[in-house]
């Protein structure tokens, strides 16, 4: 969906790469995915610890518990939202970015 809006993306398997990424390139990004499996809190945890200051939105499944979701928030997210994204939501992660540019 990000690339049909003309953003350029790159996806890692899970937290630890991102986190490994971030500390080998420096690479800045302007919005990271996080999802709440694959140690996605330890990571959200992490980035910011790293200097990251880039917006971090979570994603979490239908099933997560809602103490699941709130430690992810608590993690350092800026907003959280259930999978699977729409359009709408994606495109209204763009353009908050777009103004904060």
């Amino acid at each position: 969906m990000l690339q049909r809006c003309g953003v350029e993306t790159l996806g890692v398997r899970n937290g630890t790469v991102a986190v490994r990424i971030h500390d080998i390139t420096q690479m800045p990004f302007d919005l990271i995915l996080m999802s709440s499996v694959m140690d996605g809190i330890q990571a959200t945890k992490k980035l910011p610890s790293m200097g990251i200051t880039t917006m971090i939105v979570g994603m979490t499944t239908l099933y997560d518990k809602e103490e699941f979701r709130k430690e992810f928030m608590e993690a350092g997210l800026d907003e959280c939202y259930k999978k699977p994204l729409t359009m709408e939501i994606i495109q209204s992660l763009i353009e908050k970015i777009s103004n904060n540019a």
